[in-house]
This record gives C-alpha cells, sequence and structure tokens, in this order.
C-alpha cells in the first residue's frame, strides 16, 4: 500500500473515526478521559532557539564563543569555490539543501535499519536518539545564530553569489547542515557498530561541504557546526549507553505452561526477542510499566475462546486489500521496521508542508519519542504477561507473515502506531482523520495476519495512545506552540 500522499488529496479513503484508532467500549473510553481538552496550536510560533531542548540543559548550553570576521582567505576560498562550480556540484548542494538537513540523515538512518535488521524495539530507540540528538543541535546552532549574528557570504563581500537553498539573509555562524551532520555522524555509529565509521564520517564532510559550494556560509562556520553537532551527538551516545539496552537476559523469569509464549511453527524462532526492554529509559513515561494494561484472558476461559474464534474467523474471511495491508505493515527484517514505516508517513508530510529544519526536526522528534516510549510500554506488558501467540493454539491457522519472536500481548504495531498516529495527527491536524485510519489499518493489519489476539491490538492502541498524548502535552510546552 502507498505510503500518505505527497499531495494535498488523502491516500486512502477515510472510513471511520478517532474511535477507529482505539476500538471501542473500555479503549475508546480510556483514551477520551485523558486526550487534553485544549485549543490548537497555531504555526506562528517563536524562534527556535527558545524552544525547549530533549537532551541538553538549555539551548545556549554548548554556545561557541563569539567569531571573528570572516578573514580573508576565507573569503577567498568561498571564491574559489564559485568560479569551479559545475553540474556535480550543483548536484551536491542540491543533495544536502534542497529539503530540511535533517532528512537525508532519516533516510540514511532508515537504510541502516534496513541493512543491520536491529529489532522493532531497537530501531524504535535508534530513530529516537538520533531525532532527539538532531533537534537538539539544531535549537543549540539557533541560539548561537541569534547570539552572533555573522552576515552570510554574500552579504560581507557582493562578488558572492549562492546558490540553491542558500541566501543573504540570516546569521551564517554556526551552519546547521554542519551541525546536523556532525550530530548524525557521532550518533549512528554507536546505534548501528558495524556499518563503517568512515563512511559516515565522509557523508559528514559532503554534507558540511555542500555548504561551502552553496555560498550559504564560510570555512569557520563549518567548523562551529560540526564541533557542536558532535557535542550534542555525544550527550545522545551518553544517553544511549546509560538506558539500560545493554544489559543481558539471564533466562529467568520465563513461565511456562498451557497459554504462555513459546517459539511458533512453522520456523520455531527463538529465543524471545529484548525481553529486557520493558525496563529501558524511556523518554516521557516515568517508568516502562507506567501504562501496563490489566492481564489478558485466562487461557482456555470462555472470553479467550471468543479471542480465538476471532482471530479464526479474521483469518478465514481475509480479503486480498486485508492481505495487501498485512504485507505494507509487516515491517519484518531487513525492512525499515514498524517505526520506519511511520517515520516515512512524517518525512513525507514534512516534505508535502515544505517544513523549515527546526519544525522538520521537532516533528522527527516528537514521533520517535513516542513510538520509542510505546515501544517499551508493549515490551513490558509482553513480558509481565508472557502470553502464546494464536497459532501455538492453533497450528492448522494459516498465518500470512512468520509470526515474531516475542509474546503476544500486547501488540507492538497498535501500540506505536497509535502513538504515532496521535501525535503526527495533533502536529498535522488536518490530516488527523487520515492518520487515525492508517493506524487503524496498521492494527487491524496483525489479525488479519493471524499474529495477534483482537484484544492485543485493542490494549495496544490504548498504551500507545495514552503515550502519545503524554508526548503531545510535552510539545505543547516545549516553547515552539502558541495557543489560543
Amino acid at each position: 500500500m502507498p505510503s500518505l500522499s505527497t499531495s494535498d488529496s488523502p491516500a486512502i479513503h477515510v472510513r471511520s473515526s478517532r474511535r477507529a484508532l482505539l476500538g471501542y467500549g473500555l479503549a475508546g473510553a480510556a483514551l477520551a478521559a485523558v486526550r487534553p481538552a485544549t485549543a490548537r496550536a497555531t504555526m506562528s510560533s517563536p524562534s527556535p532557539e527558545g524552544w525547549r531542548p530533549w537532551l541538553l540543559t538549555s539551548a545556549s548550553e554548548l554556545r561557541p564563543t563569539t567569531p571573528a570576521p570572516p578573514s580573508a582567505d576565507e573569503i577567498a576560498e568561498v571564491l574559489a569555490l564559485q568560479a569551479k562550480r559545475t553540474a556535480a556540484t550543483e548536484d551536491l548542494v542540491a543533495r544536502w539543501g534542497a529539503r530540511s538537513a535533517v532528512l537525508p540523515w532519516t533516510e540514511l538512518a532508515l537504510e541502516l535499519i534496513a541493512a543491520h535488521k536491529p529489532s522493532p524495539v531497537r530501531a524504535g530507540r535508534a530513530l529516537a536518539l538520533l531525532h532527539t540528538a538532531v533537534f537538539d543541535a539544531v535549537v543549540a546552532t539557533w541560539d548561537a545564530k541569534a547570539a552572533h549574528r555573522r552576515a552570510a557570504p554574500s552579504t560581507v563581500d557582493a562578488r558572492i553569489v549562492p546558490i540553491g537553498d542558500a541566501t543573504a539573509g540570516g546569521s551564517s555562524f554556526p551552519s546547521e547542515h554542519a551541525a546536523v551532520a556532525g550530530t548524525a555522524a557521532t550518533v549512528l555509529p554507536s546505534l548501528f557498530p558495524d556499518e563503517p565509521v568512515d563512511r559516515l564520517a565522509a557523508l559528514a564532510e559532503e554534507a558540511a561541504t555542500s555548504r561551502l559550494w552553496a555560498a550559504a556560509c564560510f570555512g569557520s562556520d563549518i567548523d562551529a557546526g560540526l564541533a557542536l553537532g558532535r557535542a550534542v551527538g555525544e550527550r545522545a551516545v551518553a544517553r544511549g549507553e546509560a538506558d539500560g539496552s545493554d544489559r543481558v537476559w539471564d533466562g529467568t523469569g520465563r513461565p511456562t505452561g498451557e497459554g504462555y509464549w513459546e517459539p511458533t511453527p512453522p520456523a520455531y524462532l527463538g529465543p524471545p526477542l529484548d525481553p529486557l526492554a520493558g525496563t529501558w529509559q524511556t523518554w516521557v513515561l516515568e517508568r516502562g510499566d507506567q501504562l501496563r494494561p490489566a492481564p489478558p484472558p485466562t487461557w482456555g476461559s470462555p472470553v479467550w475462546e471468543a479471542e480465538m474464534g476471532a482471530a479464526r474467523e479474521a483469518v478465514a474471511s481475509r480479503t486480498a486489500e486485508q492481505e495487501a495491508a498485512v504485507w505494507f505493515w509487516a515491517g519484518t527484517p531487513g525492512t525499515v521496521t514498524p517505526a520506519g514505516l511511520w517515520t516515512e508517513i512524517a518525512r513525507d508530510l514534512i516534505v508535502r508542508d515544505g517544513l523549515d529544519l527546526p519544525h522538520a526536526a521537532r516533528v522527527l522528534a516528537l514521533t520517535s519519542v513516542a513510538m520509542a516510549d510505546a515501544f517499551i510500554c508493549c515490551w513490558d506488558a509482553k513480558y509481565a504477561y508472557w502470553v502464546a501467540r494464536p497459532v501455538t493454539a492453533d497450528p492448522t491457522l494459516a498465518v500470512l507473515i512468520p509470526t515474531p519472536p516475542f509474546p503476544s500481548y500486547t501488540s507492538g504495531h497498535s501500540t506505536i502506531s497509535a502513538a504515532a498516529a496521535t501525535v503526527l495527527g495533533h502536529l498535522f491536524p488536518r490530516d488527523e482523520a487520515e492518520l487515525v485510519e492508517r493506524a487503524a489499518e496498521a492494527r487491524q493489519s496483525r489479525l488479519w495476519a493471524g499474529i495477534h489476539f483482537p484484544l492485543d491490538n485493542e490494549m495496544g492502541a490504548v498504551g500507545g495512545g495514552l503515550v502519545g498524548w503524554l508526548v503531545v502535552a510535552r510539545a505543547r510546552e516545549d516553547g515552539m506552540e502558541v495557543h489560543g
């Protein structure tokens, strides 16, 4: 199925209201009780240097010292590169500057996720660490720009002609593209240690140097941006090293017997994946078990039998359209994973609306944090209850995709999709109904695939929706939004 359309028209027909995101009954009532009854934010926001960072204590914490005026050598360097411009260098400028500077690094992260195949919860963690670090680097860069207000090259010397997105206005110190590149090239090696560090460093150098070709800044602007970005990136690396994700499960605490998870046919993949992820450090939740749902129905009870019957019925009546949805949302190893699918949806909205770098970085940070905490919330529930998958009870069930090697209750897709749709619906209110519909489709796809019970999906959506609204509450207080 296609991702969100980059046009103004919806990519899919909207057939449901917000209730579709959460199902019915308890699920809908639970989210309605916590959704803020407040006005939408306007888009006329204060300047980014006043926004609240995630990793830094303040936007000014890493502010560089006042730069000296550009030297004659720096001016000569820009003029020399200007004289050597070719179609290839113009393409280079466009590659790193035609869209918000965070997007090439987001897309690289998604490529690395597909190539290195981290677990879904680790992919969500990676995107949150990268995007919060980039957001903080952008906020810190705008703080420095406002503090020092260094004139752009074309303002300093009329012979300099900027190209691409470079303009004569605004402060060039430090370079925001260099700051983003320095951040990403620092964070990504810690998340993908098997990826050659030299490749990532070379990409950062290319992204930064593209701004010289564009005549957007001087060499000292780039050096300051790279240094600032690396310093922010080191904060993200330090957080990642201390978030508990390196702890190794010792195999204890796993219940056995009827109704408890065990490797599933036909591949019988094991051991259970990331059983300690529910204990990882959270971003907006107080802890991973803060939103732990009530226990699922007792295995073999009448309620459980009804759930099993619903799973069988969904599989038996699966349509071609539903099968296509299953494959689109599958997020299996070797793809961008479910978190990556929602990141691509966020990217498409950013591109469609032409968001500038600060606003694009904010969208990606908020969405990624929501999914990271939703994953932690979900994994806490999975390993608190260790519920077996439907195919364990009925090996003849026509499961469409491989059943993942972790417990059934609650559904990760449902949880992170509700979280992402809630946050993106707040940030892009005219797309809210379609985002809700897409989250509903992602949720239902797990039932159609035969790998979840209906209650796994419904309760996952409750937890994800709650996480999403906690992130929205944080967004409303981050200094960007102006409320009426």
